[in-house]
């Protein structure tokens, strides 16, 4: 067999493995669009409940940076849900806000972030992690304040959506009226509209490659019997 044989009969070995793993994500993506979204179109986590004898609780700092050139709007594109409700009935209260804003809002607050949070954690539990800031109550309930980018109040469940801007953000969980002592139960979920659209251009660019890996084989074949001949 030629050398430029053996070059076809490589290159279409790749192209089919490739041509596998576009066809397997694309489905991944399809499959994930049709079944494990909610009725909103949001992938949504289950219902955690967290107790924190604090006036409130933080995420970690999320740096959005959309980078140079982009052209979409990514509010559009990509949205997160923040669902809370408060078990004691006392009212919810959920906002996102550039976290510098934030920290001058909790400086001197107790309260506590969140520096890591597991869902995988062993026998299906949440596995949560905090950093304790000391401190007293906030000098006034969050509602009364116009720096939040968006937020949500009030009794029974609270469902805030959002879509992503740039900047440094962090989500902030309170009691309604700023109150110590929170026993919240709630849920994070992100919206991806082109995500079907994804997953069906990744199969349909895999089922290309498979069909062009075995026209490269085909090729190679014929070559080598039109050789022998």
């Amino acid at each position: 067999m030629s050398a430029g044989k053996v070059f076809l009969i490589v290159v279409s070995v790749l192209i089919f493995f490739i041509g596998v793993g576009l066809v397997v994500g694309g489905g991944a993506l399809m499959w994930s669009n049709n079944f494990l979204r909610d009725s909103e179109g949001y992938y949504s986590t289950r219902t955690v409940d967290i107790e924190r004898d604090s006036y409130g609780i933080t995420t970690y700092p999320a740096h959005i940076n959309f980078g140079p050139g982009w052209v979409f709007n990514w509010s559009d594109l990509v949205k997160v849900k923040l669902s809370a409700s408060d078990n004691k009935g006392k009212g919810t209260f959920i906002g996102i806000a550039e976290e510098e804003k934030l920290m001058d809002y909790l400086s001197g607050v107790a309260y506590d972030e969140i520096t890591k949070f597991d869902m995988d954690y062993p026998f299906g539990s949440t596995k949560i992690d905090y950093r304790e800031f000391p401190g007293e109550a906030p000098d006034e309930v969050p509602e009364n304040k116009d720096f939040w980018a968006a937020s949500k109040a009030g009794g029974g469940k609270q469902v805030l959506r959002w879509g992503i801007e740039e900047g440094t953000y962090s989500i902030a969980v309170m009691n309604q009226d700023a109150s110590r002592g929170l026993d919240i139960s709630g849920s994070i979920g992100v919206k991806i509209p082109v995500m079907g659209g994804l997953g069906i251009g990744l199969a349909v660019g895999g089922l290309v490659a498979l069909l062009l890996s075995f026209f490269l084989v085909y090729i190679a074949v014929s070559r080598s019997r039109i050789s022998e001949d």
